[in-house]
């Protein structure tokens, strides 16, 4: 691979799988039409990722020959225009919900997990703190920094991936606003239960967390409706953990209501016993569980080189798993509900499910062996898998543990389960992911990139002293003390993460503005252009514009702000001009430039 802009000799005739495509659009920029019909669009700038053609079909599901046939095509007979596709607000959508994702994770999610786990330290007990901190916490982190990472990513990739626009893409706009709003609302609000705004600011948050998931999902539902593509596993996996996405979302409001509403800290207190590890069993193995299998089961294959799932295998593991996690839910409330053991001791039949259902999907891909087309970011995978067996394991010795050290329950062991899939195996999975998708969508070479060994380090040390420090609390007092390291660890390796994507996001945002300005030009002047984009594209018409008597354009700050937002039909209309006079002298000067 070479880097974007440091593009080779190219050889018209031989364009073959192995072309890269900083090389053959650097040369062929009317080629960019056809990969932006398979999805293309909005990814890379103007050259497209530093990948293959080969690499290219094989990600979004194109026949290689049929592709190179349209490549050849379009070379050989180019558009009449040169103008490009309208750019869509879904073409960028994921920065916003990738970089509000961090920013939650950063500030309320792991570093405020981080402070609480020292307060737990230091009051040597898990029920030092709140019960509201810590609901407050895992909102944030389940909602801000798993919901939003999960949009984003299903915004950008799933209707690419179906060769389909996404419908309505404003409506992705609101559904992040409306997301971004109610996490903070009740993020804010859930610690200050006990006081009467609280309880209706965190209603009012949580309302419109459900109202964005409900735009959400009909929008990804609508483009595969909208779409050619067949109901694949994957798919599968994408709409059950969707149903559960919502599911979730409405029970942790009714959840949130119950706990904040509580009239006495034995009412509290049931209500949490009862309700609250259902509630994260439904977030945790339901929503995030089964989106990163389906996932990963589209893209690990391409990316990695693993071996495809079969179809019939995928949709047993599915119907396994799915049913393994409304059992699980049913199961422990019927538990609570009736305080009979017996049920309670059925627990394993869900949670052996569980084990099998994901084995079925992974074990073929022998993650424990290096991958074949390994890079920065296989690391975070293979870990991510390894920590999804440990946590599966941990619960299936649930009873055991319990029975060696004497207590019906421990809280301990049962969060340290808890840690071990969300930081593990849910958190390394984001953290691998946008280490590949982040660049590639801003053009960029990963190899170029740091390898990312220190945050890997990090998380990984972090979560193995959580685990293993938190159950060692229930064999002496004195490991609450040093808990907390882990925390910081953790934290530590976020940050160091999460800031280098943050400014590749915002670098790739002001690079497509500078393209939309400078590259898409158009053949005609219309009504609808911007001022300060036709004096961009055409800058002789500058002197059209004095003559109609703006003259103020040709002050800078004009132009950078007044110009980008006013179309020429409404600059006409401020100065009271014809507007049809005035379209037609500005193209007069564009056609004689």
């Amino acid at each position: 691979m070479i880097a974007q802009g440091q593009l080779s000799s190219f050889d018209s005739q031989h364009i073959s799988a192995d072309t890269m495509l900083p090389d053959l659009l650097g040369a062929h920029p009317e080629a960019r039409g056809v990969f932006d019909q398979y999805g293309l669009r909005g990814c890379g700038g103007d050259l497209g990722p530093v990948e293959s053609i080969a690499f290219f079909a094989n990600t979004h599901g194109v026949d290689l020959t049929q592709l190179l046939g349209e490549i050849q095509q379009a070379i050989a007979a180019p558009p009449a225009t040169a103008a490009r596709i309208a750019p869509s607000v879904a073409d960028t959508i994921y920065r916003r919900f990738f970089i509000a994702g961090i920013a939650v994770v950063l500030t309320a999610g792991a570093s405020w997990g981080a402070w609480l786990l020292i307060k737990i330290g230091l009051a040597g007990k898990f029920t030092g703190i709140s019960i509201h901190d810590i609901n407050a916490h895992g909102h944030a982190q389940i909602f801000g920094w798993v919901g939003l990472f999960m949009m984003g990513f299903a915004y950008q990739a799933f209707p690419r991936l179906w060769h389909v626009d996404l419908p309505r893409p404003k409506l992705a706009v609101a559904a992040f606003l409306a997301m971004l709003a109610g996490i903070i609302i009740r993020t804010v609000a859930m610690p200050l239960a006990g006081h009467a705004p609280a309880l209706a600011a965190a209603m009012l948050g949580g309302s419109l967390e459900v109202a964005a998931l409900a735009i959400f999902i009909g929008q990804i539902l609508s483009a595969f409706v909208n779409s050619d593509a067949r109901l694949e596993p994957y798919i599968g996996f994408a709409i059950a953990a969707l149903i559960f996405f919502l599911a979730m979302s409405l029970m942790s409001l009714w959840h949130t209501y119950n706990t904040m509403s509580a009239a006495t800290r034995e009412g509290l207190l049931w209500y949490v016993a009862t309700y609250q590890g259902p509630l994260r069993d439904v977030q945790i193995h339901g929503l995030a569980m089964l989106m990163i299998l389906g996932v990963s089961m589209r893209m690990l294959p391409p990316l990695f080189g693993v071996s495809p799932v079969p179809a019939r295998r995928a949709w047993w593991a599915l119907a396994i798993l799915s049913f393994a996690v409304i059992a699980e839910v049913i199961i422990f409330i019927a538990y609570r509900w009736t305080n009979n053991h017996v049920i309670a001791a059925t627990l394993l039949i869900p949670w052996a499910m569980l084990a099998v259902g994901a084995g079925m999907i992974a074990l073929p891909w022998r993650l424990w062996r290096r991958l074949p087309l390994g890079d920065r970011s296989a690391k975070f995978v293979r870990a991510a898998y390894a920590w999804l067996a440990i946590s599966l394991l941990m619960l299936l010795v649930l009873p055991v543990y319990q029975s060696a050290i004497g207590t019906p329950f421990s809280h301990a062991y049962y969060g340290a389960i808890r840690h071990a899939i969300t930081v593990g195996f849910i958190s390394l999975m984001i953290m691998g992911f946008a280490a590949k998708v982040v660049p590639t969508l801003n053009g960029i070479d990963t190899r170029t990139l740091p390898a990312l060994y220190g945050p890997f380090i990090l998380i990984n040390v972090g979560c193995f002293l959580r685990v293993s420090l938190q159950t060692l609390t229930d064999v002496h007092p004195v490991f609450y003390a040093i808990v907390g390291i882990s925390g910081v660890l953790e934290v530590t390796a976020l940050t160091w993460w999460g800031l280098p994507l943050v400014r590749i996001m915002r670098r790739g945002k002001r690079e497509s503005a500078r393209e939309e300005h400078t590259t898409a030009v158009p053949n005609a002047i219309l009504p609808e252009h911007r001022v300060a984009d036709v004096l961009d594209w055409f800058p002789d018409t500058q002197a059209v514009f004095d003559q109609y008597g703006f003259s103020l354009l040709r002050n800078p700050l004009m132009r950078r702000t007044l110009a980008r937002t006013v179309t020429l039909s409404q600059a006409a209309q401020m100065k009271g001009v014809s507007r049809e006079d005035l379209l037609r002298d500005l193209n007069q000067a564009m056609a004689t430039r």
